[in-house]
């Protein structure tokens, strides 16, 4: 068809070039022009008549061959469906056969693979794999429908053999270790049977097929252990041991120590911060107190006692009013000196009452902040409930950081309140006493 058309647009067009041409001057040779194109028109459809006809015995020919071949198809298909179907019965037949021959069987490898699903998990995490890895790659053949073979079974056994063995034992290895940086070294790895890997002194966790060091160490009494047992060539030594294969060791980065928790801003809070700073300020007046009485006033009354000259320390002062006023009556100079032990009390005893003022109020704001800090916590649980225990327990815990910085305020302050104190007290004592001493000597100088 497409061959027709196109010849027909072929004859067309040279008719019109030819019609175009050859253009008719006159009526006679209008129609001769008209006669012979409408014979060449005739032999032009003849042409395509041919050429229709021709091809249409072709198309027939292909019909009829695609027809044939769709016949060939359909007895093949249905011969294929005919074994299909029979393959079926067979294999339907060998299935049956299969089941009566394993009897008991079947049972037994229901039970493999259940051992074996139950077993994989395990065996992932085992600190042994860090060892032997990829050990768990005939667990996953095992977990399968199919029937296992003889060979699978055996390597089964051995596997857990495996297991069991290495449990017993500690040996040393070289594998990729993930240090803290997160670099991949090689190193020479301890494993103390199921339990610990350790090496240079330090545990290590196997975690996600990946053996790396912890971040954060278990405490010196742990370690020093460690490096104990390190050093035994023969017998026995002490080691403590992780027997949750890792879940304590993995703690270890969640845990915060007491001095941690003491100086973090997050767990001080308000009153907590408060009560550092008191405490600052107490130690900071002992200190000026202390070098006061221990080492400037205290030293000076030792030496003014021994010398009848005064000099600027308090004792040396009183002296002054008496040498001032020794011609005075008694009743007079025991004023005179009385009002002068008066005056240089308040100089020895500067700060000392505040430091106990500091002492007092320090345990009061701690109450505070852990009063406020439960009411957080109640808080909490009143809104979003128990669900979660360590929730609860880390606000708690926050609550009573205030409460440890009120005591460590208030005990240090106490026994150094009771040092400044009692040597101010002392030097009081020894002002009154050298007062009374020289009103004696007054009265024994006047008869």
């Amino acid at each position: 068809m497409k061959k027709i058309i196109t010849l027909s647009l072929a004859a067309l067009v040279g008719l019109s070039a030819n019609f175009s041409a050859n253009a008719a001057t006159t009526l006679d040779d209008l129609l001769r022009e008209v006669r012979n194109q409408e014979q060449l028109q005739k032999q032009v459809n003849a042409q395509r008549e041919a050429e229709f006809r021709s091809n249409k015995a072709t198309q027939e020919r292909k019909l009829r061959d695609a027809r044939a071949k769709l016949a060939q198809a359909e007895a093949t298909a249905n011969s294929l469906q005919a074994q299909f179907q029979a393959n079926e019965l067979k294999l339907t037949e060998l299935e049956t056969e299969l089941r009566a021959k394993q009897g008991n069987l079947g049972e037994l490898f229901g039970v493999v693979r259940q051992s074996a699903n139950s077993i994989q998990g395990d065996l992932k995490a085992s600190i042994i794999s860090a060892q032997y890895p990829g050990r768990d790659a005939l667990l996953d053949g095992l977990n399968t429908s199919g029937t296992p073979s003889m060979q699978e079974l055996r390597n089964f056994y051995v596997l857990l053999l495996q297991e069991m063995t290495e449990q017993a034992k500690t040996t040393s290895f070289t594998a990729d270790v993930v240090n803290k940086e997160g670099l991949t070294e090689s190193k020479t790895v301890k494993r103390i049977g199921a339990f610990n890997l350790l090496e240079s002194g330090e545990y290590l966790v196997y975690e996600d097929g990946d053996i790396s060091e912890l971040q954060v160490q278990p405490g010196a009494k742990v370690l020093g252990t460690l490096n104990d047992y390190s050093g035994v060539s023969a017998g026995y030594g002490s080691l403590y041991v992780d027997p949750s294969k890792g879940g304590i060791l993995q703690i270890q980065k969640l845990k915060i120590g007491l001095f941690e928790r003491l100086t973090t801003v997050k767990y001080m809070g308000v009153a907590g911060i408060a009560v550092a700073i008191l405490l600052t300020i107490g130690l900071i007046i002992f200190v000026i107190s202390f070098i006061s009485l221990f080492v400037v006033t205290g030293p000076a009354i030792s030496a003014q006692k021994k010398s009848s000259t005064p000099k600027n320390n308090p004792l040396g002062r009183i002296m002054k009013v008496y040498l001032a006023n020794k011609n005075e009556d008694t009743e007079n100079l025991e004023l005179k000196l009385d009002e002068a032990v008066l005056k240089e009390t308040p100089k020895i005893e500067r700060g000392i009452n505040l430091i106990k003022v500091i002492a007092a109020v320090g345990p009061l704001l701690g109450l505070l902040g852990t009063v406020t800090g439960m009411i957080d916590v109640f808080q909490s649980i009143t809104l979003h409930g128990t669900g979660d225990p360590r929730i609860m327990a880390d606000g708690i815990s926050k609550a009573l950081v205030t409460t440890v910085w009120g005591l460590i305020c208030a005990i240090p302050l106490t026994l150094l309140h009771a040092v400044v104190s009692g040597k101010s007290k002392n030097i009081i004592h020894t002002l009154e006493e050298q007062s009374t001493g020289l009103m004696a000597q007054h009265e024994e100088n006047n008869g």
